[in-house]
């Protein structure tokens, strides 16, 4: 009995020693982008970002129902919808504090977010579009991978998102995207009819 307990005490300190590392790389990652890759057009032009997303997939949104594609434009509301839907508990569920509350040096280049930091919504948000879109139009899918990883990377450089946060919106926007998509070649999951 005490060989198990043993083990599970290891287990729990060796889990614990690997998160303090990986948090400690977060960190040291982050301060490199925010503090060290400073460029006067980057403090312009990323803090724009923060709502040129939302602004750029409503426009796209709109776009592609204009031009007929209305199951695209379908699927990318149901997929923005999920989303959101998904990320929010989440976020509050590990609530990761943004990193202005932690570290005093941040460069905070926007307005302070409201939401916990971890995962990053923007991220989720891009990664999902471009994924349910790029099935569609393949031909987009370098400009829009390109335009969300400038948005993921921004959040970084703006100060209001840990690297790891980015991971995890990435991670979870892709696999919301391709579920989607999974759904939309079964058809019946998502529209009886065709649109």
């Amino acid at each position: 009995m005490s060989y198990l307990t043993g083990y599970y005490a290891i287990r729990e300190i060796v889990a614990m020693n690997f998160l303090i590392y990986i948090e400690s790389i977060d960190k040291s990652v982050f301060l490199n982008i925010n503090q060290n890759i400073i460029n006067p057009f980057f403090d312009i032009f990323f803090p724009s970002l923060r709502e040129l997303t939302y602004v750029f997939w409503i426009l796209l949104i709109i776009y592609f129902f204009i031009r007929k594609e209305r199951k695209l434009a379908l699927l990318m509301v149901i997929g923005i919808s999920a989303g959101a839907a998904f990320i929010y508990p989440v976020k509050y569920f590990i609530d990761r504090a943004r990193p202005y509350d932690q570290i005093e040096s941040t460069r905070l280049l926007t307005s302070p977010e409201s939401d916990p930091s971890f995962p990053s919504g923007h991220a989720e948000l891009s990664f999902l579009t471009s994924t349910v879109v790029s099935k569609f139009h393949p031909e987009y899918s370098k400009y829009l991978y390109t335009f969300s990883s400038l948005i993921a990377l921004s959040r970084v450089y703006v100060g209001v998102h840990f690297p790891m946060d980015i991971v995890g919106g990435v991670i979870i926007g892709i696999i919301i995207g391709r579920l989607i998509l999974v759904l939309e070649q079964r058809k019946g999951y998502i529209w009886k009819e065709k649109i």
